[in-house]
């Protein structure tokens, strides 16, 4: 089996492109249900979030798809051409690709080192794709082993200390523009996981007013109760039909919701400059594909960021993660070339039968060939020669087969276990 990953991430595609290809639970979902259509023999898990979108897959070798075909894919699911977005996305295979995860569920590749939401992510993004029937043996155990290392960099370094989630750094960001919060009238648009962490964030600053805006009213509601139990401070709970009119009140507005289309436009936002007076008003848009049009932060007294702005923000929060870095480049490193030499030893059994039965097939068609020639042979002469034939096959892979087990533990042998597949022509429903 093969490994591969295609994706783009906040430092390889703005994000106007990455709200472009962005999936949401039904979208994933739906291209899921479609990659087992068009790939039935693969497997696959889609983690999309607001700085990466990346679509991991575990196939035979030999088979689809390859990795343009899996870049054309994910640029069919949202009706672009493949040229669209190539120049954007990067691309790992095998031990490449598996040391790829184990950083992105680590939070090593975040945008915000430490941060802890993508480990959730990525196991919701696991979930998703077990549920869609895209989850076989490989992508099994190198999620479980990626999910497994993330926990073990967040307990065993600093690389977690402090605050630098996105909600936190929105939040951060809103401190450095504002002096005080007491005075301060905060709305909060969206209930989700990133809207949950934003609000606990909020709540620790006592904003005189904080109301929360979701489209499904009854989830804010209940969201609003649940805190209300851990913190001092009312949240103040607002239809959506009423969002115009809350932004006309906020001296901040925070949006991360899930839509697919900008919630505030500059249509419907015209009017809200002259109602509040033209006081300033500080826009903060952490949704992937974002909720705010980018003109409206054109207008007088707005100020509009999104959420690749927030980068500049976690620079000074970072210096005592980075001095966990290395320290968690060599955690993953040595489960890399575990789970390497781990998936390599699984690896050698079927490739060594795959192999004895090729050697024998060609023995098996030189002996049918010749039989005719032998009639004068008589059948102790013939079991000899098939006893030959079989000791020749034994001896000839007898010597590379044991190096390649030796290889196992080296982590080497993927690599050269793929040479022999090519140069003897197997596959894995060979093996």
């Amino acid at each position: 089996m093969r490994t591969l990953v295609i994706g783009c991430n906040h430092r390889t595609a703005p994000v106007e492109l990455r709200e472009k290809i962005a999936f949401d639970d039904g979208a994933g979902v739906r291209a899921l249900a479609r990659f087992r259509e068009r790939f039935g023999s693969a497997e696959a898990v889609l983690l999309s979030t607001c700085n990466r979108v990346e679509l991991y897959i575990a196939r035979p070798v030999g088979d689809s798809p390859s990795i343009a075909e899996a870049i054309a894919f994910l640029a069919d699911c949202h009706a672009l051409a493949p040229a669209r977005i190539s120049a954007n996305l990067y691309s790992y295979e095998d031990v490449e690709a598996v040391r790829h995860l184990f950083r992105v569920a680590g939070s090593l590749d975040s945008m915000v080192l430490g941060e802890s939401q993508i480990l959730a992510q990525t196991r919701a993004a696991f979930d998703l794709a077990r549920a869609a029937g895209t989850v076989g043996p490989r992508l099994e155990g190198l999620f479980q082993q990626a999910l497994a290392v993330a926990k073990e960099l967040h307990s065993r370094t600093e690389l977690a200390v402090g605050r630098l989630s996105v909600g936190s750094t929105a939040v951060d960001l809103a401190r450095q523009v504002f002096s005080r919060f007491d005075d301060k009238c905060v709305l909060m648009i969206g209930a989700g996981m990133i809207g949950k962490l934003t609000l606990h964030h909020l709540l620790d600053m006592h904003p005189g007013r904080l109301l929360l805006v979701n489209r499904t009213e009854s989830r804010s509601a209940e969201l609003a109760q649940r805190l209300r139990l851990r913190h001092v401070g009312l949240i103040e709970v607002v239809p959506f039909d009423a969002l115009i009119d809350a932004v006309v009140e906020a001296d901040i507005v925070i949006s991360c919701t899930g839509a697919s289309a900008p919630i505030l436009t500059a249509d419907n936002f015209a009017g809200i400059p002259a109602r509040r007076r033209y006081r300033s008003l500080l826009l903060i848009d952490i949704a992937v594909p974002r909720d705010i049009e980018p003109s409206v932060g054109e207008q007088d007294s707005v100020f509009l960021y999104n959420i690749d702005d927030l980068q500049a923000v976690t620079e000074s929060n970072l210096a005592r993660r980075r001095q966990a870095v290395e320290q968690c480049h060599a955690i993953i490193e040595s489960h890399v070339i575990e789970f390497v030499e781990r998936r390599g030893r699984a690896d050698i059994g079927p490739l060594a039968a795959a192999l004895h039965e090729h050697f024998r097939r060609v023995g098996r068609d030189e002996w049918e060939r010749i039989l005719p020639k032998l009639e004068s042979a008589s059948p102790h002469d013939r079991e000899l020669i098939e006893q030959m034939l079989h000791r020749i096959v034994q001896k000839l892979l007898h010597d590379p087969l044991d190096r390649l087990h030796d290889r196992a533990d080296q982590g080497a042998a993927f690599t050269q276990a793929e040479t022999l597949r090519a140069l003897f022509n197997l596959n894995d429903r060979d093996e």
